[in-house]
């Protein structure tokens, strides 16, 4: 699993808007398929900012960008 989360954030340093938006404007999050896991960041203009990594069986309201 760290090798497809460290894939991830390789991924998002060449494409940083690339994962689904959240209710907070700033943050999107990324799956790690085949992982049952979110990967939620921030993407500003020099750099990504990882705010989590949550399991999908997690209650979302405690999640980045959940309302």
């Amino acid at each position: 699993m760290q090798t497809r989360i460290q894939a991830i954030i390789d991924l998002l340093l060449l494409h940083p808007r690339i994962g689904t938006r959240t209710d907070d404007p700033a943050i999107r999050r990324m799956t790690a398929s085949p992982y049952p896991y979110f990967v939620f960041y921030e993407a500003t203009e020099t750099e990504i900012i990882i705010h989590a990594v949550r399991h999908t069986a997690r209650n979302p309201a405690g999640m980045p960008g959940a309302s």
